[in-house]
């Protein structure tokens, strides 16, 4: 595979992770992983961005997409549980992190919509590991700019992140905003769907812009009372409706804190380790579905690491649905 020169010179190699207890027995993702230099094609590509200058509160999430790979160190490529083994039929690679420009959020996401564009362009389904919320506004664009039609967006979130900017700047709590406002070619409200909003976390002005928007908002205690299997069919059919894409993005806070206390701001009563990780199963697996970004995970506020693990499950969980997807497109 080849990227443009332009976007080459945007990535920062980073250490592949060794073996946490070598077994003959065991395959590791790290076994698994292939050189984007060396291979002629991907299906998955994780991408780094250690950026959290966007942050509205406590940051610590810059140093995410570390923390998050040496995480992974600890996932074998079998699950038992829906028998899906990515030791073969599924290609994965990291691309390293981008250098971002850590006093420059716009000149930031610029270099963050250049080489996710390549990336795209590659054929390979990028996985990227954050980093604050404000680069899903990029991450999103990348797709836009590699697909013909609309794009579906679905986000799991304590927060509505559908902000006005803060005295003129862009902040992890303006992605949403921004994407259905863009200029060229938006997301359209009508296929926004934003799971996981929790009480006390939000405001009334905001709630009321979604809904005039037009934007489904389904909040964490619906989902819990609801069920997830109906609220995944819900979100699929809204932001599949007209699209030709459709990319998955969670904010960690949209989990309970129980599960994810490392990050900016910590949701009590959020969806559960079970309800998320079969989001992405559920969603990983749709036809349309062209990308995924993990983000706000914070080690330096985390409990034991958990934070971390529970993203990299989620990561694991997306690349089991990805072979899944795959499998079924090619009979």
């Amino acid at each position: 595979m080849r990227l443009s020169e332009g976007a080459q010179k945007l990535l920062i190699d980073v250490p592949k992770p060794s073996n946490w207890v070598p077994d003959e027995y065991d395959v590791g993702l790290q076994d698994i992983m292939v050189d984007w230099r060396e291979a002629e094609a991907a299906d998955i590509g994780i991408v780094g961005v250690p950026f959290d200058t966007a942050v509205m509160g406590r940051r610590g999430c810059r140093f995410g997409p570390e923390s998050v790979r040496s995480s992974l160190v600890f996932s074998n490529v079998y699950d038992p549980s829906v028998d899906v083994d990515l030791s073969s039929g599924l290609s994965v690679t990291d691309f390293g992190n981008i250098d971002v420009l850590q006093t420059d959020v716009l000149g930031t996401h610029d270099r963050i919509e250049q080489v996710m564009t390549a990336i795209y362009q590659l054929g390979v389904t990028p996985v990227v590991i954050g980093g604050d919320h404000s680069i899903t506004y990029p991450n999103v664009k990348s797709l836009i700019n590699d697909t013909s039609g609309n794009v579906g967006v679905i986000m799991i979130d304590g927060h509505l992140d559908v902000r006005h900017s803060h005295h003129g700047e862009v902040s992890s709590g303006t992605p949403f905003r921004r994407i259905m406002e863009e200029p060229e070619i938006p997301v359209l409200p009508k296929n926004l769907v934003e799971v996981g909003i929790n009480g006390w976390l939000n405001s009334r002005y905001y709630m009321d812009y979604c809904r005039e928007m037009g934007v489904t908002v389904i909040p964490a205690r619906q989902v819990h009372r609801r069920g997830v299997d109906d609220v995944i069919a819900q979100a699929l059919e809204i932001a599949s409706d007209g699209t030709e894409a459709i990319f998955l993005s969670i904010d960690i806070d949209g989990l309970d804190l129980s599960i994810a206390p490392g990050t900016c701001a910590p949701n009590p009563g959020g969806l559960s380790a079970y309800e998320s990780l079969e989001m992405v199963w559920q969603i990983g697996q749709h036809p349309l579905s062209r990308g995924f970004d993990v983000l706000e995970v914070a080690p330096s506020l985390d409990c034991g690491g958990v934070t971390s693990m529970m993203a990299a499950a989620l990561i694991m969980h997306y690349l089991g649905a990805t072979k899944t997807r795959l499998q079924k497109r090619n009979g």
